[in-house]
This record gives C-alpha cells, structure tokens and sequence, in this order.
C-alpha cells in the first residue's frame, strides 16, 4: 500500500502534559487539518486515518525499523555503533556498554514514537466504532470492510506493544485515545501487555491472506502476518506449543504456499525489492522525488561509510564475521569491505574514521543508486525495503518449536530448508566490481545438519538466526529469548572483541536487560510511573 495520506493531528508527545498545564491553558484549535469531529464520516475517511496509522512506522528521522536496527544490534554481538567517534550518537554508545542514562534520546525516541503511534491506532478504533453505531444502514459489504480496517489498525497495534513489552516490561496500556485527565496511567504488569499483544494479533487473523488482496492493496497487513506474529510472541515468551500451532497455519496448514524462501538470499537485499514471495510484512517505501518521508531517505543515509555520503552508523563486527562459515554466501551479503567499489562509483567505499572496518550490505545502498534524475532535492531518494518479518524466520521458529516438543526430525527438515537455500544463493555481488571477498561456496558447503542430539540441533538452530538475520534488528532479542544474553555479552567483553567500542558490554546486569522510562515521561506523569530496577 502506498503509504501517501498524511493527516495532521495534536497529539501527545509522549501522552504526558505538564502537570501546570489546564484547559484553559491549551490553544486547541485546529490548524492546517480537519477537526476529529469532522472526519471519521465515511469509510474512505477511516481508511485514510488507517493510513496514517502505517505511516508511523516509517518517519524519515524516527523510522520505527531503524531504530530497531541500533537497538538490537548495537545493544548485541553483531555490530558497533560506528559514526564518526565514541562522541557522534554517544546514546547509542550507551546501548552498548549497557551504561544507560535515563535521559537517552534513542530510549525515548522510540518510547515516544510508539505512543503516538498506539494514540493514533487508538484513535481510529474508537472513532470506528462510534460509525459503526451511527451507521445502522451500513452494507454487509461495509461492515466487512470496516472490521478489516479494524483489524489492520489492532494488528499495527499489536507490532507496538510487542516491542514495548520486549524493551521495558510493564509499561502502560492504553487501549482508547484517553483525554488528557485520563492520561497519568501507572505501568501494567507486561503479562498483561503480552494478553493484549496476543489478543491484537488473534483478531487480524481474520484478514485476508495475502493472494486475497487485490494489488492495489499490496503491502497491507495479512492475515498471515497475524499468524507470523503471534508465532514471534509465543516464540519470545517460549510457549513452544502455541508457537508451533500459529506456525504451523503458515509452513504446514491452510497457508501453506503463501510464502515460500526466495531462491538466493541475495533477491532480498537488491534494490527495489519490494513484495518478494518471502516477506511477510515490510516497512515499503517509494522513489517519488518529493520527500525522505516516502523513500527510505534518512535510512540509507545513516549505513553507508563517508565514501558514498553517509555516516557510516551500524558496523557489522569482527565478533559476527568470525561466527560465519567461511563459504556462506551471506557474508558477501552482509558485510561490505574497506576497497569494495560498487558499479557506476568512480571510487572504492571507505571511511578514514575506520579503516580496518565492514559496513552493512543489506542497508547499503550505493551513491550510484541514489543520485538519480528523479530526486534532485531529495539525492538518498530510494525505495529500499525494510523487513518486519519474513518467511525464513517462521521456518526457523517453527524449527526451534519442532525441537522443543520433541519433533527433532521435523526440526532439522525446517533448519535444513534455510541452509539449502544459503548454499544455493550466489555468492557474488551484481552491483560490486570490486569485491574484496567471495565466499568459496560450493555444493557441500553449508551441508544439512544431520544430528540427533537435541541440544546440538538447537544451538545450530540459533547460530543459523544469527547469519540469517544479521543486521535486521532482531539479534538482541533472540539472545534475550535464547536466555543467554548476559552470557554472551559479557563474553564479548571479557575477550575483548571490540576495536572501537571497547566497552561493549561491561556495565552487563540482568537488570539493565530492560530499558530505563525516559525520565521525561515520569517526571510529567504525576508520580504515576515509577523506573525500573538498575537506574
């Protein structure tokens, strides 16, 4: 779905006012939008609204996925910060020493970008429903088309609360766009926040599925994404049972086929590449010429080295490439090197900052892609696609799921899918004429893991999340749901792993697995939240 309606509303920053603050203090009036009151009329205006709900996940400076991507990776084994020293983006330095202020930008960016969202999905259910009352001559038609809207918005609020609960634990649960008296909520106990995320996804199960859709709709929430979705959550709170039924609708069931690996991994990281037969749900972007809102703009900024333009944030580490099969054409995929140069650059990628270091393939995207005709205001105009969740890691879920009911057959059989297509996947890169590295991948490289011991299936079963996923903003938490994050921090540390970020991982507690509130929020909150234990 092109994502093109933006609709401008008051929001609560971070649905905290200042305690001073009193209705008679408040301009309320509306400027350069519509009145609540006025819109919500009809059902294109709700799809409108639905929208803008998408829209959040996709900000050019808060993109709900690249802030991900620093959170999970740069808090992880897998890469450091980079930038331009320990002092350019020192909020993500703090991620990964696990010394964390409580007035983290990076913290309460995210914090705050996910409740505007939920305010805004909020919104749109409440106001959905006041129609659907007011309305008793609505079509049956209609009222399909309305509990779909509905069901898109929960499942968007589902992906919200998800990573909240992940992040903070008992955060606060707002299921309807609160007046500001009703705002002061205290932190709900996260196993609740969980019943919520699972309640969310169960009701989008009842989307279409995707080869339901027509094309105008592409790139809407499924309901195989639902069923993707509560398989992660189950998977994360090691509900094996539970992950193995929402899977298995998808791998085994009534999905069966709707998505399948694309043939060579490499199809997912060259761009454009949206819609592939493997991605289940993406943040889409467009190549329009008119605003980094659009296209990935900012994204692509943020990964590649000085050489092509950018910052050079987000460094795969030595620590990760040392884990890789020497062979495995993932490498060429995920790591590019100092000297590469890439087709129509009349220059090798590099960065003095850090001569000795990688730069993320599956994020980079070469100066010659983005210095097109059709931007020339906006030059990092692209339509990079970024991936919520895709279909090798249901097969690797539903693997781990497999094992742990005692299904080791069926467990290798999933794993093994995922190696094979490794195996077979090119490892050369088409827009690179110099590539400092090829994986030798042969035919028996990456060959089938044939074991019978259950805890060497499992471990091959994490490893292959790791080069699989590396780089997509998830390791952190398959270290956290493995239950080994402290272990393998702290391993980084004490074997001093690092180059730049020497620190990654000493300050490791068990308590600071969790994110500190942002300390702007209880200070507005009326003594109604309280921090987490370790800050």
């Amino acid at each position: 779905m092109k994502l093109r309606w933006r609709i401008l509303y008051i929001l609560l920053g971070s649905l905290f006012l200042l305690p001073s603050c009193t209705d008679e203090d408040l301009d309320t009036t509306m400027y350069g939008g519509r009145e609540d009151t006025e819109f919500y009329n009809n059902l294109e205006e709700i799809n409108q609204a639905l929208t803008a709900c998408y829209f959040y996940m996709k900000d050019s400076w808060n993109d709900m996925s690249l802030e991900l991507m620093f959170i999970n990776d740069c808090a992880s084994d897998d890469c450091e910060k980079g930038g331009s020293g320990l002092t350019d983006k020192r909020n993500i330095y703090q991620l990964e020493t696990f010394n964390i202020f409580t007035t983290n930008s990076k913290v309460s960016q995210f914090w705050n970008m996910a409740y505007r969202a939920i305010y805004q999905i909020n919104t749109l259910l409440d106001k959905s429903e006041i129609f659907r009352l007011e309305n008793t001559d609505l079509t049956e038609d209609d009222k399909t088309l309305l509990t779909r809207y509905e069901n898109e918005a929960r499942w968007l609020r589902g992906v919200w609360y998800f990573n909240l609960a992940y992040l903070w634990g008992d955060v606060p649960l707002f299921l309807h766009a609160e007046q500001p008296a009703d705002i002061y909520k205290p932190r709900t106990p996260v196993a609740q926040i969980w019943e919520q995320v699972i309640a969310d996804f169960t009701a989008a199960t009842a989307l279409p599925k995707r080869s339901e859709y027509s094309e105008e709709d592409t790139g809407r929430v499924t309901s195989g994404a639902a069923y993707a979705m509560l398989g992660r959550t189950y998977w994360y709170n090691r509900d094996f049972e539970n992950v193995y039924k929402m899977l298995y609708v998808l791998v085994e069931g009534e999905q069966k086929g709707e998505y399948e690996l694309d043939p060579d991994f490499a199809t997912q990281w060259l761009n454009p590449n949206s819609n592939l037969r493997e991605s289940i749900f993406e943040i889409q972007y467009v190549t329009n010429g008119k605003n980094w809102d659009e296209s990935t703009g900012w994204n692509g900024v943020w990964f590649i080295p000085s050489s092509d333009g950018g910052y050079g944030f987000h460094l795969p580490t030595q620590h990760l490439l040392d884990a890789f099969d020497p062979e495995d054409p993932r490498i060429t995929w995920t790591f590019v090197r100092q000297g590469d140069q890439f087709v129509g650059n009349d220059f090798v990628t590099g960065d003095a900052n850090y001569p000795s270091r990688f730069f993320d393939r599956k994020h980079f995207v070469p100066m010659s892609e983005t210095l097109n005709a059709a931007s020339p205001v906006y030059p990092q105009d692209v339509e990079m696609t970024v991936y919520v969740i895709r279909y090798a890691d249901v097969l690797l879920m539903y693997a781990e799921a497999c094992l742990e009911k005692g299904n080791i057959v069926g467990a290798r059989k999933y794993l093994n899918q995922v190696r094979k297509r490794a195996r077979e996947s090119s490892p050369l890169d088409a827009k690179r004429v110099i590539q400092k590295y090829v994986p030798d991948t042969k035919p028996t490289s990456l060959p089938d893991i044939t074991s019978d011991n259950v805890a060497e299936v499992r471990l091959a079963i994490w490893n292959e999340r790791r080069f699989e996923f590396a780089c997509e903003g998830i390791r952190r938490m398959d270290l956290m749901q493995q239950e080994r994050y402290g272990e393998i921090m702290t391993a980084v540390y004490s074997n001093g792993y690092a180059t730049e970020d020497v620190d990654k991982g000493r300050y490791y507690t068990k308590e600071r697995e969790l994110f500190p509130i942002p300390q702007n929020d209880i200070d507005l909150s009326r003594g109604a939240l309280v921090q987490n234990p370790g800050y």
